[in-house]
């Protein structure tokens, strides 16, 4: 018997099989794109090949708020043929898209009106049968955007269909990811090349106005801005505008009708080098007859400062409602500064150079000859008596470089004799006594005269090179400031980098901390609320008790974090009183995080200190929940305290892995973590041990940790019984 085909079965079979080649085209494809917009087309147009769909749009998430249409595909017999980007930008939580953004998760609706949080486009008919399928795009754990199907009809899609675009979004959202670092490499690229176009434009600039336009045009493009400006500090301490540009064919206001802006203004701005940003609400404070252009967003400020006493700013413009200046525009601001600065010192230290010239070129000179045998002087002419002082033609027939100060005698005489001996010229210079009782410096061209038997003459010109040395010693001296400088700049940008990891490290740790605790507490709280408290009593009272404790745990952190700062800010002093040591530790004990409910021993006799007992209980409970987490739960913990000479001492032991040598001094430090692997928790923010020291300290005391006989660590505190 033969059997007839199934068509139904052969439909899927060839959907299947085309959707199998779409993916593996769709791979292919994404592979060797790095631009969004190719990214976005490449998508409507494969699911095109084997979804049947009116209208495909692809959003990506910008500014982590809403999400830009970068692809869009329907046809024209749609009510989408009207539709433009702008219609369909949409905030994250908002309709079928929004939402699917929000929770991450695809959306399925044989009829979009059904769907309670839907929203029309504005343009489009109110009560128009839609099928919809959106599904989101995620790269790990980082929402890249959403995918939104649309066809004219009922239950136009189906679970198939779903399946398809839920497999190809992972590879979508990588495309997209990856395009993102890509662009972001290449913007990083564009800013280093127009920086290095600009630090070899500024080197061939020799005056003030020419290395401000080429700062202030440059400007333009390494960071996005609506206008630049540069102003000078004169002599009355305002600042005043010099140059002015208007980015992409902007208008600015002439120069002339810009008022200077006053010293008092000014000073409250530029108390540092460092580049800011003026909000545009500041901004927009400014008296009109400063503005540079008649409506401004942010504006940024980049000090500048290339000589004692000489100050000024270069100054960028954003456009009124455009994209705030970011931390990259502030680095980026500081490169050019750091280049027009570098510039302009130069400039004037080669202007320096040039008057020097100048200066020596416009000088007299003494002519003067002597024998090469004995150096005896037969010739003098020019300004003599100028030079070398009114007994100078004493100095005839006596030997050349008796003249000559006694510490430079000797190597100006050797090196004419050398000259003499090789026969070639030589340059001298060296330093005499003026009659007016000042040294000057003089510099000597010795031309050695042959004759058919050697050397029979020496040819001199003598000139005054005073100024010259004196500006030489200044360049010197200018050029060792500046090279200090660089190096304070250059500390001080990585005592920077060092602050912006421990910032991260802090932020990443306390948003652990607190979302942890955060999470249970509302979901405790949500679980609570949906009940309608029509739950058993014993799971009511669960949850709430969870919540408590997680509270406990919040509170724990903000206190921990206010005791820092208060500790460092130096607003904390200890109030001493006589206290039991062994029912304050009994007390902390009782109260401790301890999730393993491991036994914990101790060791306290009769033991009465006058401390600030608040504080060493902080004390007692950070060193015993540090051994609690860097532990495993069956390791022996053990609290001791007993009285040595001067005071008392407190300890932890713990039969634990210990603590490297190298770390031992670290780990007292702010956000200093050290990993808990074995103890199966968190690390924590890493400041409870730097409260242990910093509370024993407030006491006088110190704190440490030493390795524990058998193995382990021992943290220890010192406290004085003042």
């Amino acid at each position: 018997m033969v059997r007839t085909p199934d068509p139904t079965r052969q439909r899927d079979a060839e959907r299947s099989d085309a959707q199998l080649d779409m993916l593996h085209s769709f791979a292919v494809k994404l592979n060797v794109l790095t631009d969004t917009v190719e990214i976005g087309n490449t998508i409507t147009a494969e699911l095109r090949t084997i979804v049947d769909y009116h209208n495909c749009r692809v959003y990506v998430l910008q500014d982590e708020t809403r999400l830009m249409p970068i692809a869009f595909r329907g046809e024209l017999t749609t009510e989408y043929a009207e539709e433009d980007l702008d219609t369909l930008i949409t905030e994250i939580g908002e309709g079928i898209t929004g939402t699917v953004a929000a929770t991450r998760e695809a959306l399925l609706t044989p009829d979009a009106r059904e769907v309670a949080f839907s929203v029309t486009i504005p343009g489009t008919d109110d009560d128009l049968l839609e099928s919809m399928l959106a599904v989101p795009m995620v790269a790990g754990d980082t929402l890249v955007g959403v995918i939104v199907l649309s066809s004219l009809g009922y239950g136009m899609f189906d679970d198939e269909d779903q399946r398809m675009v839920e497999v190809l979004a992972p590879h979508a959202a990588a495309a997209f990811h990856n395009a993102s670092l890509l662009e972001a490499e290449r913007d990083a690229a564009r800013a280093a090349g127009a920086l290095l176009q600009l630090s070899q434009s500024l080197t061939g600039r020799h005056t003030t106005t020419e290395i401000f336009r080429d700062a202030i045009e440059s400007m333009e493009t390494i960071i996005r801005c609506a206008a630049t400006a540069a102003y000078v500090r004169d002599e009355t301490g305002a600042f005043r505008v010099i140059q002015l540009h208007g980015c992409g064919g902007r208008t600015v206001r002439p120069r002339a009708e810009i008022a200077d802006v006053p010293a008092t203004v000014a000073d409250t701005f530029l108390t540092s080098t460092a580049p800011f940003v003026i909000p545009q609400a500041i901004a927009a404070q400014v008296p009109d007859d400063v503005r540079i252009m008649e409506a401004s967003g942010d504006v940024l400020v980049c000090p500048l400062q290339w000589e004692p006493g000489e100050v000024g700013a270069l100054i960028a413009v954003g456009d009124p409602g455009g994209e705030p200046f970011d931390e990259a525009a502030v680095r980026l601001a500081r490169g050019i500064g750091d280049l027009t600065a570098l510039a302009l010192g130069n400039a004037r230290r080669i202007g320096e150079l040039e008057r020097f010239h100048r200066l020596v070129e416009s000088l007299d000179a003494v002519f003067w000859e002597a024998e090469a045998d004995g150096l005896l002087v037969t010739f003098l002419a020019g300004r003599v008596d100028e030079l070398y002082g009114a007994d100078a033609p004493a100095w005839l027939d006596r030997p050349w470089g008796e003249h000559i100060t006694d510490a430079d005698r000797a190597l100006a005489v050797a090196e004419v004799r050398r000259a003499i001996a090789e026969g070639t010229d030589a340059s001298v210079e060296y330093r005499v006594g003026a009659p007016t009782g000042d040294g000057r410096w003089l510099r000597d061209l010795v031309t050695v005269v042959r004759g058919s038997h050697g050397p029979r003459q020496l040819r001199g010109l003598t000139v005054d090179v005073t100024e010259r040395r004196h500006a030489e010693q200044t360049l010197r001296e200018s050029e060792r400031k500046y090279s200090e400088a660089f190096l304070r700049e250059r500390e001080a940008a990585e005592r920077l980098r060092a602050l912006d990891e421990m910032k991260n490290t802090f932020l990443e740790a306390v948003s652990h901390d607190l979302r942890t605790p955060l999470t249970s507490i509302l979901g405790s709280a949500l679980t609570l609320e949906q009940s309608g408290l029509e739950m058993p009593a014993t799971d009511a009272l669960d949850l709430v008790h969870r919540v408590a404790a997680n509270a406990r745990k919040l509170e724990r952190l903000l206190g921990d974090l206010l005791d820092l700062d208060r500790l460092q800010r130096g607003i904390v002093s200890p109030q001493r009183r006589a206290t039991d040591i062994g029912a304050l530790i009994g007390r902390v004990l009782a109260e401790v995080e301890n999730p393993d409910g491991r036994p914990i021993d101790v060791e306290v006799g009769l033991l009465t200190a006058n401390v600030d007992g608040p504080k060493v209980e902080r004390i007692v409970e950070n060193l015993v929940a540090n051994a609690l987490r860097h532990t495993p739960p069956e390791t022996q913990v053990l609290v001791w305290a007993h009285a040595v000479d001067g005071g008392i001492e407190i300890g932890v032991d713990d039969a634990g892995p210990g603590v490297p040598a190298d770390v031992r001094e670290s780990i007292f430090e702010p956000f200093e973590q050290r990993p808990g692997p074995t103890s199966g928790h968190s690390p924590g923010v890493g400041i409870g041990l730097s409260l242990v020291r910093r509370f024993a300290e407030l006491h006088d005391g110190r704190a440490w940790v030493e390795p524990r006989d058998g193995g382990g660590s021992s943290f220890r505190v010192f406290l004085p019984n003042t």
